[in-house]
């Protein structure tokens, strides 16, 4: 995925749009397409998300492949809810999942504040056509949920930032709310110093018994499993030696550098 940081120049842009939350602008080369949020040559463009042309149900990025691991454990009929839509790779990889697997899904639902995002993850993206998809805060959709959900997703970024709330009680306190006891919480997380993530840890903590934190060899992103359910099954050796991991995310065990359990004794 280097190599995109290079192709992201003007001869291989496709499409561009300057909405009111910030430039937005699409790339592919022969092999991908990708989607950046900034586009400031001083400050470099961040990738939001990638896709390949050929397989687009693949998850290129082992920080996405990460996000498929409750597959490790039996799950059907799961609510899903994705906050952040970005390049749809999730909602492309589920659907694609559960065509193999026609009871794994009850509800999949997406929230996006930028209507431009959600237009390109259409045109662009291979959004799932009957996907549903809220144009609306994650922060204000979170605080009016009156639903439980198996799977939340957290991927909110605006280029390298997160959203402040991330870091807010009374957002943790809402996703905890709309949560079954038994579901997770899995964030993609990219925290600048080591003291804001031990700040983070700390506040999920309130509301989380087991933390999974996975930490990968090339991308400086980690992601974090939450649940009040024990987590220590998910072990890189785990992954390696599942045949549903091995079918859709062969190389993740070895992009992989550590897996931390934090849980309550």
């Amino acid at each position: 995925m280097r190599q995109l940081k290079n192709d992201t120049k003007l001869s291989n842009q496709i499409y561009h749009a300057d909405s009111k939350f910030g430039p937005v602008r699409v790339y592919q080369n022969k092999d991908y397409r990708w989607l950046t949020f900034n586009n400031d040559p001083p400050l470099g463009s961040t990738l939001q998300g990638v896709m390949s042309k050929a397989r687009p149900e693949l998850l290129c990025v082992p920080i996405y492949q990460s996000m498929l691991l409750f597959l490790l454990a039996p799950v059907s009929e799961l609510r899903i809810l994705n906050l952040g839509l970005g390049t749809a790779a999730i909602e492309r990889a589920l659907k694609h999942i559960e065509s193999s697997r026609r009871n794994l899904i009850d509800t999949f639902e997406s929230v996006e504040i930028n209507p431009d995002v959600i237009s390109i993850a259409k045109q662009f993206f291979k959004l799932p056509s009957d996907h549903t998809v809220h144009q609306q805060c994650a922060q204000q959709f979170i605080s009016q949920c009156t639903q439980q959900y198996d799977l939340i997703y957290i991927d909110i970024f605006s280029g390298e930032h997160h959203q402040t709330f991330i870091q807010s009680e009374s957002f943790w306190h809402a996703i905890n709310h709309c949560i079954n006891k038994s579901g997770q919480a899995i964030i993609n997380l990219n925290s600048k110093t080591g003291q804001e993530l031990q700040t983070t840890l700390v506040l999920l903590r309130h509301y989380f018994n087991c933390i999974a934190l996975i930490e990968f060899n090339e991308y400086k992103n980690i992601v974090l499993i939450l649940s009040n359910l024990s987590l220590k099954h998910i072990t890189v050796e785990a992954i390696q030696a599942s045949t549903v991991m091995q079918s859709i995310a062969p190389n993740l065990h070895s992009n992989i550098n550590t897996i931390y359990h934090i849980e309550a004794k």
